[in-house]
């Protein structure tokens, strides 16, 4: 019995002392036979095959244009959209525009309406004084008109406005020309001084000249 425990005494010393430790560790050259070595994957190239390809890219066709590049652009855009086209009239008969209200020639002024053909003028007054069947007559007596009566024509055509003749058979009467009696007739009209009365019974027949 104490031949075993000093036996086993002296194993549990040899293991305790780092020199006389035994290396389990397997030699050098065999872990070197037991690695597997991964080979390295190089590419090949072949300067033929990729002569070939590049006289293939060299061929290609190319836009060169750049309206042409623009508009591909804008066509691949999604938010790129035709503007719409108005919707076709539903109405009958031709599209023709319609005419002017004729308000805007009849507020002209006078200076305005020199500018304009005799015809048109006429035209114009006579729309102004309308209805012609008025009787005027003046506001106030003609001594009273001063300065608006400097005019030798003004004064002509005042000595026709009684009250019973109508604006009608005044133009007609005065012996000068239309355009001229429009022209007083309007003036006076927008100076306050003619105003329109209807005329007495029996009184409204256009005097014989």
């Amino acid at each position: 019995m104490g031949k075993d425990a000093r036996d086993a005494k002296h194993e549990l010393l040899e293991l305790d002392d780092p020199l006389k430790q035994r290396d389990t560790r397997p030699p050098a050259s065999d872990v070197q036979a037991t690695e597997v070595e991964t080979p390295t994957l190089i590419p090949q190239f072949d300067p033929a095959a990729y002569a070939e390809e590049s006289d293939i890219r060299e061929r290609m066709p190319t836009l060169t244009d750049d309206d042409a590049l623009e508009s591909a652009r804008l066509r691949s855009l999604p938010s790129y959209l035709p503007p719409a086209r108005a919707p076709a009239s539903t109405r009958p008969g031709p599209l023709t525009a319609e005419p002017e209200d004729s308000v805007a020639e009849v507020d002209m002024d006078e200076a305005d309406l020199d500018v304009l053909p005799d015809d048109e003028q006429v035209a114009i007054l006579r729309a102004r004084l309308a209805p012609l069947t008025r009787v005027p007559a003046l506001a106030r007596p003609m001594t009273e008109l001063g300065p608006l009566l400097e005019d030798p024509k003004t004064a002509y055509v005042l000595g026709f406005v009684d009250g019973i003749l109508p604006l009608e058979t005044i133009i007609e009467v005065t012996g000068l020309p239309e355009l001229d009696t429009l022209r007083v007739l309007d003036r006076m009209l927008h100076h306050g001084v003619l105003v329109f009365t209807t005329p007495p019974p029996g009184r409204s027949r256009r005097p014989s000249r």
